[in-house]
């Protein structure tokens, strides 16, 4: 702990925080932003990408653009101007982009929203000027378009901002002989801007040529103040007499499906079955700064397959959100706890069919950011589970922010007759000193459960964080402290792994040369991490984690990442590895990683990487991966991505079981593995336990007389293979085919097993009766034609194909073949075998724009 505290004070002499002096240096940051004028016209522009309206050559163009990559802050290779003009409904930009190579210029078609290898022309707009949100709208060479939500830590892989946002605007692209052209009308609708007579909005442009390894920008914001990206947006000036158009959108949809699978009444025969739905969207602009949302029976069945995983942990998996209704704008209800969050959407629909939904989410003039949502699911339409969230954020000055969320649950519990009841609220809160360079963060929460399901009726637990941090410079980082009471649970709504912990938390990033080139590398950076973790409840030392990492890209646009991990270095013991029989002391690890990725700037992309990890107890995990992106032309993509797992030795948990003696005094094992209250006479078997089981229980208190119940645990060996497979075929910008395919084996076993009589000793059990071994075998695959057939309305044609087998060995049948020892070539085969489950599904949907 004292270790993160001085890494905080280290990082606070590199300038200080002086409060008084954050005003200031706020408003002289404001003065110097970069602005450009808008110019007004009066008659409707014809979008087409040719830029010849007269009105195009009146408007002042900016052209000041600076490189970010490669070399940042250096003059671009291409020139670029931009241009905005206004009318009463519509904003205008065009964009005039040089090339001396046009036939260089990459035309790659995609998806809609897929920010592909292409040439692409982006512009963010800050509306609002509330300096934390913007709206991308972008395009490529081809004339696909993205459009997304900027907010701090969003965007990714997959493009800039977060694209689950989608808006109706119009575009139109041209190569010319000197290079490429855009123009763009996008609708007031579209953005959300406060009703006043002269308008001032921040505004950003970045232009990508990917055969060059360049991207420029107006205005050039530094990567060491790129922590608030929209926060340092130029300035649109010049609007005036406009007022905020209401965004008023009906979507209605009907869908077809046919399903096929495996009869229950016929083994290897198969079962149709045929349905038909209909349901629909509404989004409804009440006033410029509020917008309603609603869902009514909404069926998602051109949403991509969960992908299959081996999860041999305590905790749940959790997958990521793919539904569009939930991942559109759900920014603004995210509420993190430490390692979770007070909202998972995947829990509304995860046991019953969705009846319906609301979000109404908006700002007012004093910068309050709100949203409050609603959903209800429930069999055949008759809703009975219940869930609400309600959040706020107070924007304060220019960065800073506080908020507050409540959320609440209420549904039947399997086997019991009343419901279960959660509640869950907190505060958060981020304070930017010295104009934005430092800041303070940090939430409190309660979370309160009452149901047949919790201990005593009911429960309330207690969390929260504070974190200082450097945000700006070339050395940046936090410090800190969380704590996680033993009772905070949010999980009837939220998604949180552990709790009963107290973390110190470190870290700190060091941009090499400030970010700037130096010897052969482009840029290169260095990362350390450092976790120390105490039980809340009784302060056992719950372990360490020590993370070094370094990342450096090399100028020919090459790139290579080394890793080092520690954990538990100075011991440590984990709560949940026995699913609730104590705690064990976990071993000392020491794990090494590497991954390398070719130049960017090819049609194709290589990168490999490697894991190895070594525990002191003898235990092994090794881990290797490829995965591939090639452009085939301008209208196929295709990727790879194949991940091998293997593990040798590594010691782990593998049952509770209970041991009984008998009255002849010997010793009997329960069939299943289960505590001795859910265990009758009959339901032990005798085995041999060469006269060694007392012994190793001696220590051991019974959980009643004559009766053990004791956590077991093996060296584990493992064998994992994951390959999944993408390719999109664009016919036209509108109309494409995505094809996603996976194929997931995994195999395990576990012998040598030992007797855990305390947290701190193994007891060897050589003649322990049962076996642990399993195989599974996964195959799915999505085809989804999509063709977006006037802005906004969309056909859909699925088909989900999958098979899926888990082989798990009777523990108490010596005599069955292994499941582990099977051939690789074999198991792929019996995959195959598998009947298959297939569903066939036409969606369309339509929409009114008012």
């Amino acid at each position: 702990m004292r270790i993160a505290y001085a890494l905080f004070v280290l990082l606070l002499l590199q300038g200080g925080i002086a409060t008084s002096g954050a005003a200031q240096g706020a408003q002289e940051g404001h003065s110097s932003a970069p602005t450009m004028n808008a110019v007004r016209v009066e008659a409707a522009l014809s979008v087409d990408g040719r830029l010849d309206e007269a009105a195009w050559h009146e408007a002042p163009p900016v052209t000041g653009f600076r490189q970010f990559e490669p070399t940042e802050g250096a003059a671009p290779t291409q020139r670029t101007e931009v241009r905005v003009l206004y009318g009463n409904d519509h904003l205008y930009v065009g964009a005039r982009l040089d090339d001396e190579q046009p036939r260089g210029i990459e035309q790659t078609l995609g998806r809609r929203d897929e920010y592909n290898r292409a040439d692409w022309f982006l512009v963010s707009i800050d509306s609002y000027l509330d300096r934390r949100t913007a709206r991308i709208f972008g395009v490529n060479a081809a004339g696909v378009q993205y459009d997304a939500i900027e907010r701090q830590g969003s965007g990714g892989p997959g493009g800039p901002g977060d694209n689950s946002w989608d808006a109706v605007w119009y575009s139109g692209v041209r190569v010319t002989p000197t290079g490429w052209l855009v123009e763009m009308r996008i609708p007031y609708s579209m953005l959300r801007f406060a009703n006043e007579g002269a308008q001032t909005w921040g505004i950003h442009f970045r232009r990508r040529m990917p055969r060059r390894g360049e991207e420029v920008e107006w205005p050039l914001v530094p990567r060491t103040e790129r922590s608030n990206l929209v926060a340092q947006f130029g300035r649109l000036t010049g609007i005036s007499g406009i007022e905020p158009k209401r965004n008023v959108q009906v979507r209605p949809y009907t869908v077809s499906r046919l399903q096929m699978e495996e009869s229950a009444a016929e083994p290897g025969t198969a079962a149709m079955h045929g349905s038909a739905d209909v349901g629909g969207d509404i989004k409804i602009g009440l006033g410029p700064n509020v917008t309603l949302d609603a869902t009514v029976n909404p069926d998602f069945g051109q949403v991509e397959a969960d992908p299959a995983v081996l999860n041999l942990t305590a905790f749940e998996t959790f997958f990521e959100e793919r539904r569009p209704f939930f991942i559109d704008g759900i920014q603004l209800y995210e509420f993190s706890v430490g390692p979770g969050e007070l909202l998972y959407t995947r829990r509304i629909g995860a046991q019953a069919p969705i009846v319906g939904a609301t979000k109404l989410s908006g700002r007012t003039a004093s910068d309050l950011s709100f949203g409050v949502l609603g959903a209800t699911t429930g069999a055949g339409f008759s809703p009975n589970r219940h869930y609400g969230v309600a959040r706020m954020s107070q924007q304060l000055g220019d960065y800073s922010s506080v908020g507050g969320i409540v959320t609440g649950f209420d549904g039947p519990v399997p086997g019991a007759p009343e419901r279960r009841r959660s509640y869950s609220g907190g505060a958060d809160w981020d304070l930017r000193l010295r104009d934005n360079r430092y800041g303070i963060e940090g939430f409190a929460s309660v979370t309160h459960r009452r149901g047949p399901t919790v201990v005593s009726g009911a429960e309330t637990g207690l969390a929260g964080k504070v974190w200082m941090r450097r945000r700006q410079g070339a050395v940046t980082g936090f410090a800190g402290l969380d704590v996680f009471g033993d009772a905070f649970n949010p999980n009837d709504l939220g998604q949180l792994r552990e709790n009963n912990f107290v973390a110190a938390i470190s870290s700190m990033d060091y941009e090499i040369k400030g970010g700037q080139a130096f010897g052969p590398f482009q840029r290169a950076s260095i990362e350390g991490f450092g976790i120390q973790q105490f039980a809340y409840d009784d302060g056992l030392n719950l372990g360490q984690r020590f993370e070094l990492e370094s990342r450096w890209t090399l100028r020919d646009f090459q790139q290579v990442e080394f890793n080092t991990t520690l954990q538990n270095p100075f011991g440590g013991y984990d709560l949940y590895e026995t699913r609730g029989l104590g705690p064990w002391a976990e071993p000392f690890g020491i794990g090494v990683s590497s991954e390398f990725e070719t130049d960017e700037r090819r049609s194709w992309q290589i990168e490999p990487e490697i894991e190895v990890t070594f525990n002191d107890d003898g235990g092994r995990e090794y881990a290797a991966g490829l995965r591939s992106d090639v452009d085939v032309g301008t209208r196929l993509s295709l990727s790879a991505n194949l991940e091998g797992e293997w593990e040798r030795g590594v010691t782990a948990w593998t049952s509770n079981e209970t041991f009984r003696r008998t009255e002849a005094g010997a010793w009997g094992i329960g069939a299943a593995s289960a505590p001795p209250t859910q265990l009758d006479a009959g339901d032990y078997v005798a085995f041999d336990d060469r006269g060694r089981l007392d012994a190793v229980l001696t220590d051991v208190a019974p959980y009643s007389p004559d009766h053990y119940y004791v956590p077991v645990f093996g060296a584990r060996d493992t064998r994992s293979l994951d390959l999944t497979l993408r390719s999109t075929v664009t016919f036209m910008q509108d109309l494409s085919l995505q094809v996603y395919s996976q194929l997931f084996l995994a195999r395990g076993r576990y012998d040598r097993f030992q007797v855990l009589v305390n947290r701190d000793e193994l007891v060897p059990f050589d003649p322990f009766p049962k076996r642990d071994e399993f195989a599974l075998s996964s195959l799915q695959s999505n085809v989804v034609l999509r063709w977006e057939y006037r802005p906004g309305s969309t056909l859909y044609v699925v088909w989900t194909h999958g098979r899926r087998a888990n082989d798990a060995l009777n523990p108490l049948a010596p005599w069955e073949a292994s499941p582990y020892d099977r051939p690789i070539d074999e198991q792929v085969a019996e995959t195959f075998d598998i009947f298959p489950r297939n569903v066939f599904l036409i969606k369309l949907n339509y929409t009114f724009l008012y």
